[in-house]
Protein backbone atom coordinates (compact mmCIF):
# COMPACT_ATOMS: atom_id res chain seq x y z
CA UNK A 1 0.00 0.00 0.00
CA UNK A 2 1.16 3.27 -1.11
CA UNK A 3 2.11 5.56 1.73
CA UNK A 4 -0.25 9.10 1.38
CA UNK A 5 3.31 11.11 2.09
CA UNK A 6 4.44 9.41 -1.06
CA UNK A 7 1.99 11.48 -3.67
CA UNK A 8 2.05 14.74 -4.31
CA UNK A 9 0.81 17.05 -1.87
CA UNK A 10 -2.75 18.74 -3.38
CA UNK A 11 -1.77 22.27 -1.36
CA UNK A 12 -4.21 24.58 -0.06
CA UNK A 13 -5.64 28.26 -1.74
CA UNK A 14 -5.30 30.26 1.99
CA UNK A 15 -6.62 33.56 2.88
CA UNK A 16 -5.05 35.40 5.41
CA UNK A 17 -5.17 38.53 7.30
CA UNK A 18 -1.87 40.07 7.60
CA UNK A 19 -2.87 43.07 10.26
CA UNK A 20 -1.55 46.38 10.72
CA UNK A 21 1.49 47.09 8.95
CA UNK A 22 4.32 45.07 11.32
CA UNK A 23 1.85 45.27 14.58
CA UNK A 24 1.30 41.39 13.79
CA UNK A 25 5.21 40.54 14.57
CA UNK A 26 5.30 43.46 17.33
CA UNK A 27 3.25 41.96 19.52
CA UNK A 28 0.62 44.63 18.95
CA UNK A 29 -2.40 44.19 21.41
CA UNK A 30 -5.00 44.56 18.66
CA UNK A 31 -3.16 41.98 16.25
CA UNK A 32 -2.22 39.47 18.59
CA UNK A 33 -5.14 37.27 17.28
CA UNK A 34 -3.95 38.09 13.95
CA UNK A 35 -0.57 36.82 14.47
CA UNK A 36 -1.78 33.93 16.35
CA UNK A 37 -3.93 32.53 13.43
CA UNK A 38 -0.78 33.04 11.49
CA UNK A 39 1.05 30.44 13.62
CA UNK A 40 -1.57 28.56 13.44
CA UNK A 41 -1.30 27.75 9.89
CA UNK A 42 1.08 25.03 10.35
CA UNK A 43 -1.06 23.32 11.66
CA UNK A 44 -3.89 23.29 9.15
CA UNK A 45 -1.29 23.42 6.27
CA UNK A 46 1.82 20.49 5.88
CA UNK A 47 3.97 22.86 5.11
CA UNK A 48 7.00 19.91 5.10
CA UNK A 49 5.22 18.85 2.17
CA UNK A 50 5.06 22.54 0.02
CA UNK A 51 7.12 22.97 -2.94
CA UNK A 52 6.68 26.55 -2.55
CA UNK A 53 4.23 29.59 -1.95
CA UNK A 54 2.61 31.81 -4.20
CA UNK A 55 1.55 34.94 -1.96
CA UNK A 56 -0.86 36.86 -3.56
CA UNK A 57 -0.35 40.49 -1.60
CA UNK A 58 -3.34 43.45 -1.11
CA UNK A 59 0.25 45.85 -1.33
CA UNK A 60 1.11 45.74 -5.20
CA UNK A 61 -1.25 46.94 -7.79
CA UNK A 62 0.00 46.80 -11.18
CA UNK A 63 -1.28 47.18 -14.60
CA UNK A 64 -0.93 43.89 -15.16
CA UNK A 65 -0.37 40.62 -13.18
CA UNK A 66 3.25 41.11 -11.87
CA UNK A 67 5.12 38.07 -10.82
CA UNK A 68 8.31 38.15 -8.61
CA UNK A 69 10.71 36.39 -10.05
CA UNK A 70 14.48 36.56 -8.63
CA UNK A 71 16.40 33.95 -6.77
CA UNK A 72 16.35 36.32 -3.71
CA UNK A 73 14.43 39.61 -2.96
CA UNK A 74 14.36 42.30 0.09
CA UNK A 75 12.21 43.51 1.76
CA UNK A 76 10.30 46.53 1.64
CA UNK A 77 9.12 47.77 4.60
CA UNK A 78 6.27 50.06 3.25
CA UNK A 79 4.72 50.66 6.01
CA UNK A 80 5.38 54.41 8.61
CA UNK A 81 5.91 55.06 12.40
CA UNK A 82 6.16 51.63 13.80
CA UNK A 83 9.57 50.83 15.94
CA UNK A 84 13.13 50.88 14.81
CA UNK A 85 13.15 47.16 15.16
CA UNK A 86 10.22 46.96 12.44
CA UNK A 87 12.26 48.08 9.97
CA UNK A 88 15.52 45.82 10.34
CA UNK A 89 13.48 42.67 10.19
CA UNK A 90 14.88 39.71 7.88
CA UNK A 91 13.11 36.79 5.78
CA UNK A 92 15.54 35.12 3.74
CA UNK A 93 12.96 32.53 1.89
CA UNK A 94 14.47 31.72 -1.50
CA UNK A 95 12.35 32.93 -4.71
CA UNK A 96 11.72 30.37 -7.39
CA UNK A 97 12.26 31.79 -10.98
CA UNK A 98 11.23 28.59 -12.43
CA UNK A 99 7.61 28.76 -10.90
CA UNK A 100 7.07 31.98 -11.55
CA UNK A 101 8.28 31.47 -15.27
CA UNK A 102 5.33 28.88 -15.03
CA UNK A 103 3.17 30.88 -13.55
CA UNK A 104 3.84 33.71 -16.51
CA UNK A 105 3.15 31.09 -18.87
CA UNK A 106 -0.12 29.80 -17.69
CA UNK A 107 -1.53 33.29 -17.61
CA UNK A 108 -0.20 33.80 -21.17
CA UNK A 109 -2.50 30.84 -21.94
CA UNK A 110 -5.16 31.63 -20.41
CA UNK A 111 -4.86 35.33 -22.22
CA UNK A 112 -4.22 37.46 -18.60
CA UNK A 113 -0.97 39.85 -19.45
CA UNK A 114 1.31 39.43 -16.82
CA UNK A 115 5.05 40.92 -16.12
CA UNK A 116 7.80 39.16 -14.14
CA UNK A 117 10.23 41.39 -11.92
CA UNK A 118 13.38 39.71 -10.17
CA UNK A 119 14.52 43.09 -8.89
CA UNK A 120 11.47 44.47 -6.96
CA UNK A 121 11.46 43.41 -3.22
CA UNK A 122 8.71 41.69 -1.10
CA UNK A 123 6.36 44.19 0.60
CA UNK A 124 4.76 43.68 4.32
CA UNK A 125 1.68 41.40 2.90
CA UNK A 126 4.46 39.13 1.90
CA UNK A 127 6.80 38.92 5.03
CA UNK A 128 5.28 39.83 7.67
CA UNK A 129 2.67 36.85 7.68
CA UNK A 130 5.37 34.38 6.34
CA UNK A 131 7.77 35.34 9.35
CA UNK A 132 4.46 33.56 11.24
CA UNK A 133 3.62 31.03 9.62
CA UNK A 134 6.96 30.15 9.03
CA UNK A 135 9.76 31.23 10.52
CA UNK A 136 12.67 29.26 9.15
CA UNK A 137 12.11 30.59 5.69
CA UNK A 138 12.73 27.57 3.64
CA UNK A 139 10.00 27.32 1.77
CA UNK A 140 10.12 29.22 -1.98
CA UNK A 141 7.86 32.06 -2.11
CA UNK A 142 7.01 33.74 -5.35
CA UNK A 143 5.03 36.85 -4.48
CA UNK A 144 1.99 37.61 -7.48
CA UNK A 145 0.61 41.40 -7.76
CA UNK A 146 -3.12 42.07 -7.67
CA UNK A 147 -4.20 44.28 -10.64
CA UNK A 148 -5.24 48.24 -10.07
CA UNK A 149 -8.83 47.88 -11.45
CA UNK A 150 -9.60 45.94 -8.40
CA UNK A 151 -12.44 44.06 -10.96
CA UNK A 152 -13.85 41.53 -8.94
CA UNK A 153 -14.49 38.64 -12.15
CA UNK A 154 -10.64 39.64 -13.28
CA UNK A 155 -9.16 38.22 -9.82
CA UNK A 156 -11.17 35.84 -9.66
CA UNK A 157 -10.24 34.10 -13.15
CA UNK A 158 -6.41 35.05 -11.69
CA UNK A 159 -7.38 32.36 -9.05
CA UNK A 160 -9.12 29.85 -11.81
CA UNK A 161 -4.98 30.31 -13.08
CA UNK A 162 -3.36 29.47 -9.98
CA UNK A 163 -5.61 26.88 -8.95
CA UNK A 164 -3.35 24.09 -10.91
CA UNK A 165 -0.26 24.88 -9.30
CA UNK A 166 -1.99 23.21 -6.21
CA UNK A 167 -1.67 20.14 -7.65
CA UNK A 168 1.86 20.74 -7.76
CA UNK A 169 2.15 21.06 -3.93
CA UNK A 170 2.39 24.95 -4.19
CA UNK A 171 -0.12 26.53 -1.78
CA UNK A 172 -2.09 29.77 -2.68
CA UNK A 173 -1.80 32.23 0.04
CA UNK A 174 -4.10 35.79 -0.46
CA UNK A 175 -2.76 38.39 1.78
CA UNK A 176 -4.99 41.05 2.96
CA UNK A 177 -7.76 41.49 5.19
CA UNK A 178 -11.51 40.45 5.07
CA UNK A 179 -12.32 44.01 6.53
CA UNK A 180 -10.31 47.01 5.21
CA UNK A 181 -11.75 50.49 5.68
CA UNK A 182 -8.79 52.87 6.58
CA UNK A 183 -10.99 56.24 7.65
CA UNK A 184 -12.73 54.15 9.73
CA UNK A 185 -9.19 52.35 11.28
CA UNK A 186 -8.10 55.05 11.77
CA UNK A 187 -10.81 56.76 13.45
CA UNK A 188 -11.26 53.21 15.62
CA UNK A 189 -8.15 54.24 17.22
CA UNK A 190 -9.40 57.26 18.20
CA UNK A 191 -12.58 56.68 19.31
CA UNK A 192 -13.21 53.91 22.07
CA UNK A 193 -16.51 52.54 20.71
CA UNK A 194 -17.12 48.68 20.61
CA UNK A 195 -20.07 48.62 17.93
CA UNK A 196 -19.18 45.93 15.58
CA UNK A 197 -19.84 47.65 11.90
CA UNK A 198 -19.54 45.27 9.58
CA UNK A 199 -21.51 42.25 10.61
CA UNK A 200 -23.89 41.81 7.67
CA UNK A 201 -20.96 41.59 4.95
CA UNK A 202 -19.13 39.10 7.42
CA UNK A 203 -21.70 36.44 7.56
CA UNK A 204 -22.27 37.39 3.81
CA UNK A 205 -18.68 36.45 3.56
CA UNK A 206 -18.53 33.30 5.41
CA UNK A 207 -22.25 32.12 3.87
CA UNK A 208 -20.62 32.73 0.10
CA UNK A 209 -17.20 31.57 0.51
CA UNK A 210 -18.31 28.20 2.55
CA UNK A 211 -21.48 27.57 0.08
CA UNK A 212 -21.23 25.95 -3.11
CA UNK A 213 -19.90 26.74 -6.77
CA UNK A 214 -24.16 28.51 -7.16
CA UNK A 215 -23.32 30.63 -4.08
CA UNK A 216 -19.77 31.30 -4.87
CA UNK A 217 -20.87 33.50 -7.59
CA UNK A 218 -22.51 35.97 -5.31
CA UNK A 219 -19.27 37.42 -4.44
CA UNK A 220 -19.09 39.17 -7.56
CA UNK A 221 -21.79 41.41 -6.21
CA UNK A 222 -20.29 41.90 -2.72
CA UNK A 223 -20.42 45.44 -3.42
CA UNK A 224 -24.28 45.30 -3.63
CA UNK A 225 -24.01 43.88 -0.13
CA UNK A 226 -25.03 46.02 2.66
CA UNK A 227 -21.86 46.96 4.40
CA UNK A 228 -20.58 46.34 1.28
CA UNK A 229 -18.53 49.23 0.18
CA UNK A 230 -18.47 50.13 3.95
CA UNK A 231 -16.11 47.73 4.52
CA UNK A 232 -14.37 48.27 1.43
CA UNK A 233 -14.68 51.60 -0.16
CA UNK A 234 -15.16 52.09 -4.03
CA UNK A 235 -11.62 52.17 -5.33
CA UNK A 236 -10.18 51.02 -1.83
CA UNK A 237 -10.74 47.23 -2.06
CA UNK A 238 -7.24 46.34 -2.61
CA UNK A 239 -7.33 44.21 0.63
CA UNK A 240 -10.14 42.02 -0.30
CA UNK A 241 -8.70 41.21 -4.30
CA UNK A 242 -6.20 38.35 -2.77
CA UNK A 243 -9.76 37.07 -1.23
CA UNK A 244 -11.26 37.08 -4.74
CA UNK A 245 -8.22 35.14 -6.05
CA UNK A 246 -8.32 32.71 -3.05
CA UNK A 247 -12.35 31.77 -4.01
CA UNK A 248 -10.65 31.65 -7.76
CA UNK A 249 -7.95 29.16 -6.57
CA UNK A 250 -10.37 27.94 -4.25
CA UNK A 251 -11.78 24.73 -7.25
CA UNK A 252 -15.11 23.93 -7.20
CA UNK A 253 -15.39 22.40 -3.36
CA UNK A 254 -16.39 24.86 -0.42
CA UNK A 255 -13.95 26.80 1.28
CA UNK A 256 -14.08 26.75 5.42
CA UNK A 257 -13.44 29.51 8.04
CA UNK A 258 -10.29 28.93 9.74
CA UNK A 259 -10.49 32.53 11.61
CA UNK A 260 -13.06 35.02 12.72
CA UNK A 261 -12.14 37.36 15.00
CA UNK A 262 -13.05 41.36 16.16
CA UNK A 263 -10.49 43.45 15.47
CA UNK A 264 -9.80 46.93 17.43
CA UNK A 265 -13.29 45.61 18.98
CA UNK A 266 -15.23 46.99 16.04
CA UNK A 267 -14.38 45.32 12.77
CA UNK A 268 -14.97 41.12 12.52
CA UNK A 269 -12.16 39.25 10.61
CA UNK A 270 -12.65 36.38 8.47
CA UNK A 271 -9.98 33.76 7.46
CA UNK A 272 -10.60 30.47 4.73
CA UNK A 273 -9.18 28.01 3.26
CA UNK A 274 -9.49 25.82 0.39
CA UNK A 275 -8.32 22.08 0.39
CA UNK A 276 -9.86 20.09 -1.15
CA UNK A 277 -9.81 18.92 -5.29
Amino acid sequence: MTDCHDSVYFAPSVFLNHGGGPAPILGIEDDLQIAESLRNISKIVDLKRLKAVIVVTAHREEDSVTISSGNQHHLLYDYYNYPPASYKFKYDAPGDPVLAGKIHEAFDKAGIPSTLDEKRGWDHGVFIPMMLINPSADIPIVQVSILNNQNTSQHLNIGKVLYQFRKEAVAIFGSGMSYHNMAELRKAEKVNDRVIVNEIFDSFLNKVLTGDVDAKKEILYWDKVPQGLESHPSGEAEHLMPLIVNIGAGGSSPGRNIFSSVYMHKFILSGFIWDKE
